[in-house]
């Protein structure tokens, strides 16, 4: 369960919620990041071992491994600095919409950093609402937020990976896990939210797919309801992703 602490009488008011916010990035983002060191250390033993006690190397082939291999352990605390600290901005995003999403109204269920199938998708959250299924992707960036031939860019600049293209694909993964579940038919909303970062023109749809920040996600299920999904197929819709969650 969401370890931010309520009281009954709150928990009651507010949504159900599974799952921990951020434990993806900050459990496999540090293994992400340090792997290279394996084969660096792997490289240095081969050499201290084809240099001693006989060596099998030239004098200037083992000169231009060692510089090789020294150019390698120079660059990589700044690298590995930077890849961590992207990590831990994506947990703490996440952590800052599940926040916000823990106080939507009792008829809602949250699931935090879900994978439904394994080598799946990874879902930064889904919820569950009268409006729909809503598939969130986090994102913490730094810079401007702009939209360009329905790509979002950030300092003008295509990511290493779009956010759109992802939460579409994690999207179509959701309705394919809850087709063959047998649940009943629902709208799925794809949404990716900017957290502490103002798009340009605020709340946008691009390609199908909503772009919020975190202050506008309480409005977005209000506003998004046409024809409320049944209580009876939200239970149902809840309760696989549930077991979906303790199967993990």
């Amino acid at each position: 369960m969401f370890p931010f602490m309520k009281n009954e009488k709150t928990l009651s008011r507010f949504a159900k919620v599974y799952g921990s916010p951020g434990q993806g990035p900050r459990t496999f983002g540090p293994l992400r990041v340090f792997w290279p060191l394996i084969p660096i250390c792997i490289i240095a033993g081969w050499l201290l071992h084809a240099a001693l006690p006989t060596p099998c190397l030239s004098t200037s082939q083992a000169g231009v491994l060692f510089v090789l291999l020294a150019t390698l352990l120079a660059l990589f605390p700044s690298w590995s600095a930077k890849r961590l600290n992207s990590f831990l901005k994506g947990a703490q995003g996440e952590e800052t919409v599940a926040r916000i999403l823990s106080f939507l109204p009792s008829n809602h269920t949250v699931f935090n950093d879900l994978q439904l199938d394994a080598g799946g998708p990874a879902f930064d959250h889904i919820v569950v609402a009268p409006a729909g299924v809503f598939v969130i992707e986090t994102k913490n960036w730094s810079g401007e937020i702009t939209f360009q031939n329905g790509q979002v860019l950030c300092n003008g600049k295509n990511p290493s990976r779009s956010p759109i293209n992802q939460v579409k694909e994690e999207t179509v993964a959701l309705i394919t896990h809850l087709s063959r579940s047998g649940c009943p038919d629902a709208p799925v909303h794809p949404v990716v939210c900017f957290v502490g970062n103002q798009s340009q023109g605020g709340v946008a749809n691009i390609g199908g797919v909503i772009i919020c920040t975190e202050t506008d996600l309480h409005a977005l299920f209000e506003n998004t309801i046409e024809t409320p999904l049944p209580t009876g197929s939200m239970g149902i819709i809840s309760s696989e992703l549930a077991r979906c969650m303790n199967d993990e």
